[in-house]
């Protein structure tokens, strides 16, 4: 969310209008819609004003408004499944496995705030892994499985261990 978002869902929240908004900050109604569409930004001291006077940190106004933080709250589950991937292909290098992907199907979509730009949207893909002149490829479900079954073999072993050494002391 913007600051302006942010300011207009406080006020609604608060039940003011951007009327008594303005009137508490010395400011007109027409300044106050300015900041809440966006078109104008307020400065740094006028948000700490604008907090105060709808009783709420600074901050509070100022949340959601990084493209990072925006980035993160949207894509968090692709993130984490993107890193928990890599992670894995690393573990595969380490063990002596070459690694290769290949897109086998896509589509376009129109980018929202870009009309005139497409992007391609990945729908299926195959890894083929290789070792020892040997070769295996596995569509995304199969690889998928691989991936939950290494993590299922490495807990299995490791409790298993630690059962053991229990046992013994």
């Amino acid at each position: 969310m913007t600051i302006g978002e942010n300011i207009r869902r406080i006020r609604k929240e608060k039940g003011r209008t951007q009327k008594e908004l303005g009137e508490r900050l010395d400011m007109t109604q027409s300044a106050i819609g300015q900041f809440e569409n966006d078109k104008t930004s307020p400065k740094k001291d006028t948000i700490e004003k604008i907090a105060s006077a709808l009783g709420v940190k600074p901050s509070e106004l100022m949340k959601g408004d990084s493209i990072w933080e925006t980035l993160d709250k949207k894509h968090f589950d692709e993130i984490k499944n993107t890193v928990k991937y890599l992670e894995f292909i690393d573990f595969l290098k380490s063990s002596g496995y070459s690694y290769d992907c290949q897109v086998t199907k896509w589509h376009y979509r129109e980018v929202i705030d870009e009309p005139d730009i497409r992007e391609k949207i990945v729908d299926e893909s195959e890894t083929t892994l290789s070792k020892d002149g040997h070769k295996a490829t596995f569509t995304e479900k199969e690889f998928e499985e691989l991936q939950a079954g290494a993590k299922e073999a490495i807990e299995g072993k490791f409790y298993k261990k630690v059962l053991e050494q229990q046992k013994k002391k």
